[in-house]
């Protein structure tokens, strides 16, 4: 992550030092405050900023807390046991307002300026995509008055929901009118505003499903990312032999912080593996065969544990590119909404898209992803051997497993358990718990400094507004 930070560095300030005639020149300025530069420059810092909250430190804390994974040592043994403080927010707060936010509004205010409505619509995007990410992970938090010189009143989260509609909707209009495309400067879609659109749409979907608005999420799903090569991925690019540029996990788990992170099991049986390991082995039927997909995210032959994330070859290695938005996620968003909305048929069609997916994404030897019927979700069936449980339960329960397995490492189904009270059933880890953590702690610098921070300030198992 050295280099990558170093990029960050360099579109919030690095292209603004040079020219100083004396080393004293530039130290009243806040090295860490976007200060100025072309608009398609500060999309591209926008963009680093927004993959490296999506795919580095807070999804690796609530993949732990999802039991993706397993925090093995020193800090991440604490958030193993939900034991965290309001210092441990401080640094992915900063990443998602002070950089992400910050940037994706400059470049719509300079965009807007020219009159280049398409990269207008591309700031948006991003902007909308950090703002929900925000809501979702700590509930109320500063957005109408996020930025400015005093501290911002707290929106409350199904505010800035709707907020994040509203701009993406603008954007939805922005993206096919007329402007400069920012090319090679958008590292997700080279400027591409068919792309864009479906992306945006893909969005909306997401934060409909996570405000239980399920019909509106299934209209959007429809017109969000229709193939994989539509993925909105962030691209890491380095090589095992340089370590530059890598996936933020990679340079995690065989880097910065060695042994910090695993995917073993209990201490009774680590070998096990982490809940998600395990439920790739039991779901095993006459249809279904997960060992391929489970080694894509998990190995056991990077010689730091018994079981691992997959640094090696798979999900997480060095130069893996990290997604933000895709369609399988946009598909597992349709299924479950359809289901939600009595549309059984369609759920089931769009839930066989993804083992369909699946069978294409994880080849190899024995991987087996036939298509479900709806003969399979009856009573007594091949996915429904529940006692009293009915056929659209079991329905729902197999999307949101296949979509909880076919996402490990993203916030999704962090966000889904919580929206949906842990229906998928994954075990607390700290026994004293009430439950598992609902939300992420608001951080120590916003404690310190803005006296809008919601009172009571809520714990770690307080659900979040939509959520109550």
């Amino acid at each position: 992550m050295k280099n990558l930070k170093h990029l960050l560095l360099l579109g919030t300030m690095g292209l603004f030092i040079g020219g100083c005639n004396k080393l004293v020149n530039g130290y009243d300025i806040n090295p860490n405050a976007p200060q100025d530069a072309p608009a398609d420059q500060q999309l591209t810092a926008a963009e680093l900023a927004e993959g490296l909250f999506m795919s580095g430190e807070m999804p690796r804390l609530t993949g732990i807390w999802a039991d993706f994974f397993t925090g093995a040592d020193r800090q991440y043994q604490g958030f193993e046991l939900y034991n965290t403080s309001a210092n441990d927010y401080d640094n992915a707060w900063g990443t998602a307002y002070a950089t992400t936010l910050a940037q994706a509004r400059l470049v719509e205010t300079k965009a807007q300026a020219v009159n280049n409505l398409r990269l207008l619509g591309i700031g948006q995007v991003v902007e909308a995509q950090i703002a929900g990410s925000i809501a979702d992970l700590w509930g109320d938090v500063p957005y109408s008055e996020a930025l400015k010189d005093t501290p911002g009143k707290f929106d409350a989260q199904a505010s800035v929901f709707a907020a994040v509609q509203t701009l993406l909707d603008q954007a939805v209009v922005n993206l096919p009118k007329n402007g400069i495309s920012p090319g090679a400067r958008d590292i997700f879609y080279q400027g591409t505003v068919t792309s864009w659109v479906a992306a945006a749409h893909s969005l909306k979907a997401r934060y409909f499903l996570h405000v239980k608005n399920y019909a509106q999420a299934a209209t959007e799903a429809k017109l969000g990312i229709a193939s994989k090569a539509g993925d909105m991925l962030i691209p890491y690019n380095a090589t095992t032999a340089n370590g530059k540029d890598a996936n933020p996990y990679y340079d995690f788990i065989t880097s910065s912080r060695y042994g910090y992170l695993s995917a073993e099991g209990p201490a009774a049986n680590p070998a096990a593996g982490s809940y998600a390991y395990q439920l790739y082995a039991m779901r095993a039927n006459a249809k279904t065969n997960e060992t391929s997909r489970r080694n894509y995210f998990y190995t056991t032959a990077s010689n730091i544990y018994l079981v691992d994330p997959n640094v090696v070859n798979g999900a997480f290695k060095s130069n893996a590119s990290a997604p933000l938005v895709t369609y399988y996620e946009t598909q597992a968003i349709l299924a479950e909404a359809l289901a939600r909305t009595g549309d059984a048929p369609g759920a089931l069609a769009a839930l066989n898209n993804l083992r369909a997916y699946n069978a294409v994404t994880y080849p190899a030897a024995g991987a087996r992803y036939l298509d479900y019927t709806s003969a399979d979700f009856a009573a007594g069936g091949l996915v429904n051997t529940v006692s009293g449980q009915t056929s659209d339960q079991a329905l729902i329960k197999e999307i949101l497993t296949e979509k909880y397995l076919g996402m490990v490492g993203q916030f999704e189904p962090f966000n889904d358990l919580r929206r949906t009270n842990n229906l998928i059933g994954i075990p607390k880890k700290n026994n004293a718990s009430p439950d598992i953590p609902q939300r992420l702690l608001y951080p120590q610098s916003e404690l310190d400094t803005n006296p809008n921070v919601p009172k009571p300030i809520p714990n770690l198992f307080a659900k979040t507004p939509v959520n109550s």
